[in-house]
Protein backbone atom coordinates (compact mmCIF):
# COMPACT_ATOMS: atom_id res chain seq x y z
CA UNK A 1 0.00 0.00 0.00
CA UNK A 2 1.35 3.43 -0.96
CA UNK A 3 3.29 5.28 2.18
CA UNK A 4 1.16 8.47 1.90
CA UNK A 5 -2.23 6.37 3.00
CA UNK A 6 -1.18 5.41 5.94
CA UNK A 7 -1.87 7.63 9.02
CA UNK A 8 1.33 8.99 10.91
CA UNK A 9 0.37 6.46 13.97
CA UNK A 10 0.55 3.82 11.35
CA UNK A 11 -3.10 1.88 12.29
CA UNK A 12 -6.21 2.04 10.21
CA UNK A 13 -9.73 2.22 10.97
CA UNK A 14 -11.80 -0.12 8.73
CA UNK A 15 -13.41 2.93 7.13
CA UNK A 16 -9.90 4.24 6.00
CA UNK A 17 -8.87 0.82 5.02
CA UNK A 18 -12.10 0.57 2.46
CA UNK A 19 -11.16 4.55 1.32
CA UNK A 20 -7.48 3.69 0.94
CA UNK A 21 -8.38 0.23 -1.37
CA UNK A 22 -11.31 2.21 -3.15
CA UNK A 23 -8.17 4.96 -3.99
CA UNK A 24 -5.98 2.59 -5.53
CA UNK A 25 -8.28 0.89 -7.67
CA UNK A 26 -9.05 4.40 -8.98
CA UNK A 27 -5.81 5.17 -9.40
CA UNK A 28 -5.19 1.74 -10.98
CA UNK A 29 -8.07 2.00 -14.02
CA UNK A 30 -6.61 5.74 -14.24
CA UNK A 31 -3.28 4.04 -15.18
CA UNK A 32 -4.57 1.17 -17.36
CA UNK A 33 -6.62 3.82 -19.39
CA UNK A 34 -3.81 6.36 -19.96
CA UNK A 35 -1.79 2.54 -21.16
CA UNK A 36 -4.52 1.85 -23.41
CA UNK A 37 -5.24 5.12 -24.77
CA UNK A 38 -1.50 6.33 -24.98
CA UNK A 39 -0.99 6.57 -29.13
CA UNK A 40 -4.15 4.86 -30.03
CA UNK A 41 -5.43 4.46 -33.57
CA UNK A 42 -9.25 3.88 -32.66
CA UNK A 43 -10.92 0.88 -33.10
CA UNK A 44 -9.11 0.06 -36.14
CA UNK A 45 -5.40 -1.06 -36.04
CA UNK A 46 -3.11 -2.79 -37.92
CA UNK A 47 -3.50 -6.23 -36.14
CA UNK A 48 -0.28 -8.31 -36.20
CA UNK A 49 -2.11 -11.53 -34.66
CA UNK A 50 -5.84 -11.69 -36.80
CA UNK A 51 -4.92 -10.13 -39.41
CA UNK A 52 -4.31 -12.05 -42.19
CA UNK A 53 -4.18 -9.12 -45.40
CA UNK A 54 -2.07 -6.23 -45.26
CA UNK A 55 -1.34 -5.07 -48.97
CA UNK A 56 -3.52 -5.44 -51.94
CA UNK A 57 -2.87 -4.08 -55.77
CA UNK A 58 -5.95 -4.58 -58.55
CA UNK A 59 -6.29 -3.75 -61.71
CA UNK A 60 -9.82 -3.13 -63.36
CA UNK A 61 -9.94 -2.18 -66.97
CA UNK A 62 -13.65 -2.95 -69.02
CA UNK A 63 -12.69 -1.43 -72.03
CA UNK A 64 -12.10 -3.52 -74.68
CA UNK A 65 -12.81 -6.52 -73.14
CA UNK A 66 -12.82 -7.21 -69.11
CA UNK A 67 -9.99 -7.29 -67.22
CA UNK A 68 -9.28 -7.85 -63.31
CA UNK A 69 -5.88 -9.29 -62.22
CA UNK A 70 -3.59 -8.15 -59.13
CA UNK A 71 -2.35 -9.81 -55.63
CA UNK A 72 -2.83 -9.92 -52.01
CA UNK A 73 0.17 -9.81 -49.47
CA UNK A 74 -0.28 -11.44 -46.49
CA UNK A 75 1.24 -11.11 -42.65
CA UNK A 76 4.10 -14.10 -43.89
CA UNK A 77 5.09 -11.82 -46.59
CA UNK A 78 3.59 -14.57 -49.39
CA UNK A 79 2.11 -12.32 -52.43
CA UNK A 80 -0.91 -14.09 -53.60
CA UNK A 81 -1.70 -13.53 -57.35
CA UNK A 82 -5.30 -13.53 -59.35
CA UNK A 83 -6.39 -12.85 -62.68
CA UNK A 84 -10.37 -12.76 -63.25
CA UNK A 85 -11.27 -14.26 -60.14
CA UNK A 86 -15.52 -15.33 -59.70
CA UNK A 87 -17.33 -13.80 -56.69
CA UNK A 88 -14.41 -11.41 -55.97
CA UNK A 89 -16.12 -9.59 -52.93
CA UNK A 90 -14.80 -5.32 -53.09
CA UNK A 91 -14.71 -3.15 -50.22
CA UNK A 92 -17.67 -1.12 -49.84
CA UNK A 93 -18.34 2.30 -50.80
CA UNK A 94 -16.75 2.92 -47.24
CA UNK A 95 -13.90 1.13 -47.67
CA UNK A 96 -15.10 -1.83 -44.88
CA UNK A 97 -14.82 -5.37 -46.19
CA UNK A 98 -15.50 -8.67 -43.88
CA UNK A 99 -13.16 -11.05 -42.56
CA UNK A 100 -15.50 -13.64 -44.29
CA UNK A 101 -15.21 -11.79 -47.78
CA UNK A 102 -11.23 -11.26 -47.67
CA UNK A 103 -10.68 -15.20 -46.65
CA UNK A 104 -13.23 -15.72 -49.55
CA UNK A 105 -11.06 -13.83 -51.78
CA UNK A 106 -7.73 -15.64 -50.48
CA UNK A 107 -9.47 -18.75 -51.72
CA UNK A 108 -10.37 -16.93 -54.86
CA UNK A 109 -6.48 -16.10 -55.63
CA UNK A 110 -4.71 -18.65 -58.16
CA UNK A 111 -1.40 -19.23 -56.37
CA UNK A 112 1.59 -17.32 -54.31
CA UNK A 113 3.37 -16.12 -57.00
CA UNK A 114 5.95 -14.24 -54.86
CA UNK A 115 7.45 -13.36 -51.31
CA UNK A 116 8.55 -10.21 -49.63
CA UNK A 117 11.22 -9.74 -47.00
CA UNK A 118 9.58 -10.37 -43.88
CA UNK A 119 11.69 -7.36 -42.35
CA UNK A 120 10.87 -5.24 -44.84
CA UNK A 121 7.04 -5.80 -45.21
CA UNK A 122 6.82 -5.21 -41.03
CA UNK A 123 8.73 -2.08 -41.74
CA UNK A 124 6.25 -1.15 -44.15
CA UNK A 125 3.36 -2.43 -42.26
CA UNK A 126 4.73 -0.05 -39.73
CA UNK A 127 3.27 2.80 -41.71
CA UNK A 128 -0.16 1.65 -42.70
CA UNK A 129 -1.25 3.96 -39.47
CA UNK A 130 0.38 6.98 -40.47
CA UNK A 131 -1.29 6.50 -44.16
CA UNK A 132 -4.65 6.01 -43.03
CA UNK A 133 -4.36 9.72 -41.89
CA UNK A 134 -3.74 11.29 -45.17
CA UNK A 135 -6.66 13.46 -46.71
CA UNK A 136 -7.60 11.75 -49.94
CA UNK A 137 -7.72 14.34 -53.39
CA UNK A 138 -10.77 14.29 -55.50
CA UNK A 139 -10.52 12.02 -58.58
CA UNK A 140 -8.54 13.77 -61.68
CA UNK A 141 -9.83 12.62 -65.18
CA UNK A 142 -6.68 11.79 -66.76
CA UNK A 143 -6.98 9.01 -69.41
CA UNK A 144 -9.22 7.26 -71.37
CA UNK A 145 -9.91 3.15 -71.93
CA UNK A 146 -6.91 3.05 -69.42
CA UNK A 147 -8.51 1.64 -66.47
CA UNK A 148 -7.75 2.00 -62.69
CA UNK A 149 -4.77 0.50 -60.75
CA UNK A 150 -4.98 0.78 -56.91
CA UNK A 151 -2.65 0.39 -54.70
CA UNK A 152 -4.16 -0.35 -50.98
CA UNK A 153 -3.26 -0.93 -47.62
CA UNK A 154 -5.51 -2.61 -45.04
CA UNK A 155 -6.42 -2.11 -41.22
CA UNK A 156 -7.85 -4.65 -39.03
CA UNK A 157 -11.32 -4.07 -36.27
CA UNK A 158 -10.54 -6.98 -34.25
CA UNK A 159 -14.10 -6.40 -32.52
CA UNK A 160 -16.26 -6.38 -35.51
CA UNK A 161 -14.30 -8.74 -37.67
CA UNK A 162 -13.99 -6.45 -40.60
CA UNK A 163 -11.36 -4.63 -42.20
CA UNK A 164 -10.37 -1.01 -43.41
CA UNK A 165 -9.13 -0.52 -47.07
CA UNK A 166 -6.70 2.37 -46.99
CA UNK A 167 -6.14 4.11 -50.60
CA UNK A 168 -2.47 4.45 -50.82
CA UNK A 169 -2.90 5.91 -54.84
CA UNK A 170 -5.51 5.03 -57.66
CA UNK A 171 -3.76 5.47 -61.36
CA UNK A 172 -5.27 5.05 -64.76
CA UNK A 173 -8.25 6.70 -66.24
CA UNK A 174 -9.05 8.95 -62.60
CA UNK A 175 -6.18 9.60 -60.06
CA UNK A 176 -6.57 9.74 -56.86
CA UNK A 177 -3.52 10.70 -54.61
CA UNK A 178 -3.25 10.35 -50.38
CA UNK A 179 -1.68 13.24 -48.86
CA UNK A 180 0.35 11.08 -46.35
CA UNK A 181 4.31 10.55 -46.55
CA UNK A 182 3.57 7.22 -45.43
CA UNK A 183 1.31 6.53 -48.02
CA UNK A 184 3.30 7.72 -50.69
CA UNK A 185 6.31 5.36 -49.44
CA UNK A 186 4.34 2.60 -49.18
CA UNK A 187 3.28 3.08 -53.03
CA UNK A 188 6.23 3.44 -54.30
CA UNK A 189 7.06 0.27 -52.26
CA UNK A 190 4.18 -1.93 -53.95
CA UNK A 191 5.14 -0.29 -57.14
CA UNK A 192 8.16 -1.32 -57.19
CA UNK A 193 7.24 -5.23 -55.88
CA UNK A 194 4.83 -5.09 -58.83
CA UNK A 195 7.75 -4.14 -61.42
CA UNK A 196 9.80 -7.11 -60.07
CA UNK A 197 7.11 -9.24 -60.55
CA UNK A 198 6.56 -8.11 -64.26
CA UNK A 199 10.17 -8.79 -64.87
CA UNK A 200 10.49 -12.20 -63.86
CA UNK A 201 7.18 -13.09 -65.76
Amino acid sequence: MPRNLIPAGGILTLNEIVKNIWTVLILSVVILSCVHCEGGAGIYEVAETEQAIYFQYEYINHAWGYQHNGWLIDSSGAVYCFNKPENWHHADSLGFISVAQMESNILSTDSVCNTVDKEVLVSKIGLIEAASKGRISEPVHEMYDAGGTVYSAFMYNSKEKVYKKILLKQLGDFRIDNSSPAAKNLYQWLESVNSLMRENN
